[in-house]
């Protein structure tokens, strides 16, 4: 059984550093730390650089946990 999904970041938060917590279709959680690119409205997916110069997409169905980092 999941916890309450918590997402604290918006799409207007582009360009800061974020960190989400979500759910990969397999089923396992996967987490990154990065900066947000985009935001993908028709798609409704985040778009977060992280630390390796990966793009990686985090659809906000799939969020489990996401906070603007100070």
């Amino acid at each position: 059984m999941t916890g309450p999904r918590q997402n604290f970041v918006a799409p207007a938060d582009l360009g800061r550093r974020v960190s989400f917590q979500f759910e990969l279709p397999n089923g396992f959680i996967r987490e990154v730390v990065g900066t947000l690119e985009d935001y993908d409205r028709a798609a409704q997916t985040f778009m977060v650089r992280d630390k390796a110069g990966e793009l990686v997409r985090v659809p906000s169905i799939r969020v489990r946990f996401g906070r603007v980092v100070a």
